[in-house]
């Protein structure tokens, strides 16, 4: 053999010895591959187990909140991120990540929390009400002058907004059915005076002829104690829709008080007369209203009505005191009174709010809301007292007490209304 033959054959030796193992190792290649297949086929069914559990959990979830009352509307079901069925996972998600020779799986806490729902709250109102009613007028200032055209100009109070406050509690068993419990309590005054010129003189409305000529200077002044106890029962229709309508049912009691002072005096100081007017009302009876909210993401936009009936019993009286330098031999002040027995009164009532609201996002101890709004209230006739109708002259040309002839009972509206500022938490 030559040299070029013997290269040959050991070219062919190496080319057989290279190519004996590579069917074998293409062999295991495959095997490899098919077991990899294999295993991720057994992941995926495992993956398909765990699916079809958490689908009958939700479902079985989804059932008992049926059957119990729907979900809060001011609550999202799910928070932004979380999954269908997440609570019942103890609020996990499933990632997979490819690692190495195999898929492995993690769990990684979710990103957000479902609202809970609450069941009480508990609220606290700043509220700023003017007192009103229409038997406010305390003296009448006269022009004598000339005397055949005497002119008179009656003089009344103007109460002005004052601070007072209101505080609620409320029950929710389930979010279509609500109890509720509010109080608003308000002690309001106020005062004013007139002083006549040297050509008038200043007296009460009954008496303004010639026993009121010596007095010049009036005062008056009035005062308010009005308290409102509610308690209601709730049921909201469609709780879970952007618009609610809330119908209620209860009781309201209500007290009502005013005193109404006008006092006058000469320049000189020596003589003076005071007469004071006092209306008590109190009263309990049933009331129903209802209330209407359209939600705007966080924020709720509402108004509010309700009417009572409040059987009661009504009192009124007036006190007269006098002091005068005509009579010397009698006791000073003069003290008198005007007073019938209590009866017993039907007074209406309506009430309304109007306003908006906020509710800011849940925390672990509970979600706080902001309430702003104007409400108002008339009791109707729940104020009682008397007009002096005719006053005879007494013996003396100064006053020294009040000498009547004829006198008419009355009856006027007592109103509260304001704007308001409210805080509720739910807890």
């Amino acid at each position: 053999m030559n040299r070029l033959t013997t290269l040959a054959i050991l070219l062919s030796l190496a080319l057989t010895a290279s190519a004996v193992p590579r069917p074998t190792f293409a062999g295991t290649l495959e095997e490899q591959i098919s077991e990899r297949l294999n295993s991720v086929e057994k992941e995926n069914a495992e993956l398909k187990q765990r699916l079809k559990r958490i689908e009958s959990s939700v479902a079985s979830g989804h059932a008992v909140q049926s059957a119990g009352g729907r979900q809060n509307p001011t609550q999202a079901p799910y928070a932004a991120g979380q999954i269908a069925g997440s609570d019942t996972l103890g609020n996990t998600a499933m990632e997979a990540r490819a690692q190495g020779s195999g898929t492995q799986f993690y769990k990684s806490p979710a990103s957000a929390v479902s609202n809970p729902f609450y069941h009480f709250e508990i609220s606290g109102s700043l509220v700023y009400l003017q007192p009103g009613a229409g038997d406010l007028e305390y003296a009448t200032l006269v022009s004598p002058l000339p005397l055949p055209t005497p002119n008179w100009t009656n003089q009344a109070l103007s109460p002005t907004f004052s601070p007072t406050f209101s505080v609620g509690l409320r029950y929710i068993p389930v979010e279509s059915n609500d109890l509720q419990l509010n109080w608003t309590h308000l002690y309001a005054s106020a005062a004013a005076s007139v002083f006549g010129a040297s050509d008038q003189m200043v007296g009460p409305p009954f008496e303004i002829g010639p026993t009121a000529s010596v007095y010049q200077i009036g005062h008056g002044n009035v005062s308010f104690q009005y308290d409102s106890a509610s308690f209601d029962a709730g049921h909201t229709f469609c709780a879970d829709c952007l618009f609610r309508l809330r119908v209620f049912a209860g009781a309201e009691f209500a007290r009502i008080n005013q005193a109404l002072t006008g006092s006058f005096q000469s320049l000189d100081g020596l003589t003076s007369a005071s007469n004071t007017t006092t209306s008590l009302f109190a009263g309990a009876g049933p009331r129903l209203g209802m209330k209407g909210e359209f939600g705007l993401g966080n924020f709720q936009f509402f108004g509010e009505m309700a009417a009572a009936g409040l059987i009661g019993t009504a009192q009124a009286r007036i006190d007269f005191s006098a002091t005068s330098t005509a009579a010397p031999g009698l006791a000073q002040p003069n003290n008198q009174s005007l007073t019938s027995p209590n009866a017993t009164q039907v007074v209406p009532s309506f009430d309304a709010k109007l306003g908006a609201a906020y509710t800011f996002p849940p925390s672990n101890n509970g979600q706080l809301r902001i309430e702003a709004g104007y409400q108002a209230a008339v009791y109707v006739n729940a104020v009682n007292y008397y007009a002096l109708t005719q006053v005879s002259v007494p013996p003396s040309p100064a006053s020294v007490g009040v000498f009547l002839a004829t006198a008419e009972h009355l009856q006027t509206n007592f109103t509260a209304q304001g704007p308001y500022l409210t805080a509720a938490w739910s807890f």
